[in-house]
């Protein structure tokens, strides 16, 4: 079944956390002001029409009150690298939301406390945390992360040569199948990156894919064949 859930603000740790929602099938919308980070996110729209991009200032008490959340939505989840902003935000929410799940990114320990006063849900930056940041990860590490979800999930590393059919091309121009996605491109000389919509695929890269296992097949076929 569906959920949904929204997350307010960050940059590298939204990207990853909405990447990880909506490989498991969950609708997710993404709210900020700030225009770059938007443009980050907007390359998951090309894999997940789930994802929805509002740019919007999420302190605005006229938008926080208008929100329509139901039942199905699962958490409010506010993960920017500010405090404040995070509390702001969170405190209004709660204001209008008595019973929505919200958690909240908490970047200094010692404001934990102030979060927990207001019925918010706290996340520090410990180890788990940060495994969240894909970029930051080895393939083994993504392994583990990922373990509680193998029954369903798929994680491929595939090498691609000058002969496959996804050289040169964009992930925009890749027609991947749904509930798959490329989360990382590691190149020839060994940098690691979160691709993006415009990300070229090179000869020679390795490619770390998760799928649907149902989808395996066919993410090779679309990544490999010619």
């Amino acid at each position: 079944m569906s959920r949904t859930f929204y997350i307010i603000e960050g940059k590298t740790l939204a990207y990853s956390l909405a990447k990880k929602l909506l490989l498991l099938g969950n609708e997710v919308y993404y709210v900020s002001m700030n225009k770059d980070n938007l443009e980050i996110l907007d390359g998951l729209k090309v894999n997940f029409p789930l994802l929805e991009l509002v740019k919007q200032d999420p302190t605005d008490i006229k938008w926080i009150e208008n929100l329509e959340l139901s039942k199905k939505v699962e958490a409010l989840i506010i993960i920017s690298d500010d405090d404040a902003l995070n509390f702001v935000v969170s405190w209004s929410l709660r204001q209008y939301y008595e019973n929505i799940k919200i958690i909240s990114l908490v970047n200094a320990t010692e404001n934990e406390t102030i979060f927990r006063g207001i019925n918010v849900e706290t996340l520090v930056p410990i180890s788990w945390m940060q495994k969240l940041i894909e970029s930051s990860l080895i393939h083994e590490e993504i392994t583990d992360f990922f373990n509680p979800y193998m029954e369903k999930l798929s994680i491929l590393e595939l090498s691609i040569n000058e002969n496959n059919a996804s050289v040169n091309k964009s992930l925009k121009e890749l027609h991947l199948p749904q509930n798959s996605i490329i989360g990382i491109i590691i190149r020839e000389d060994g940098k690691m990156m979160v691709p993006q919509g415009n990300t070229e695929i090179q000869a020679g890269d390795r490619l770390i894919v998760f799928a649907l296992k149902e989808q395996v097949e066919k993410v090779k076929e679309t990544l490999k064949s010619r």
